[in-house]
């Protein structure tokens, strides 16, 4: 790429580009050249850019930060009940990813082993359970519930008006509530014609 000054009107344009043209093509392209668009391997590790999720940043050492989560988490999974099923449900997912995390060399295969978003999202998801932990001990949630019975909660957020529906669940026609037998039904009347 030759740069050059500008042609006057009597001369013949020439094979050279107008310098103004010339320099900023050549800033775009050092930028281009310094920002690569795809990721590189690097020994067998991804440099990546962007998470492309908004306020994700990549995180370049995600495999020791990931076992390291995940071997907090088994410690403090030690502080619930053997017989819990939260402990049991978190410990097995955690002793899974662990594995995954610890048998492969590339933060790809991670992501595709797991199947729960980017490394980048795995680690927030083990930073959430670890602050969900301390509450659930609070609240000491593995305990037998003390509370209303079932029946008792149902009838009174149906009272409410809130309705329960799961999808799941084929819907059972309300006990609680007056129907076509129990009440009169008045069709309503035709509109009046305007004369």
């Amino acid at each position: 790429l030759r740069c050059a000054a500008l042609p006057s009107r009597t001369q013949q344009p020439s094979r050279f580009l107008p310098p103004a043209l010339c320099h900023t093509m050549l800033r775009l392209a050092s930028r281009i050249s310094q920002q690569p668009a795809v990721a590189r391997t690097l020994g067998g590790l991804r440099a990546k850019n962007t998470t492309y999720i908004v306020g994700l940043d990549v995180e370049p050492n995600a495999k020791p930060i990931l076992e390291d989560l995940y071997a907090r988490t088994l410690t403090q999974l030690a502080a619930f009940p053997a017989t819990s099923e939260y402990r049991k449900i978190v410990e097995a997912i955690t002793n899974e990813r662990l594995a995954v995390v610890k048998a492969e060399a590339s933060l790809e295969a991670i992501e595709e082993k797991i199947g729960a978003g980017q490394v980048e999202q795995l680690i927030q998801q083990a930073n959430d359970e670890l602050k969900l932990m301390p509450v659930l001990l609070e609240n000491k949630v593995y305990e037998p519930y003390e509370g209303s019975s079932m029946e008792e909660v149902l009838s009174d957020l149906k009272r409410r008006g809130i309705a329960l529906q799961r999808i799941d669940i084929p819907m059972q026609p309300s006990t609680d509530f007056p129907t076509a037998e129990q009440i009169e039904l008045v069709a309503p009347s035709p509109p009046a014609e305007a004369s």
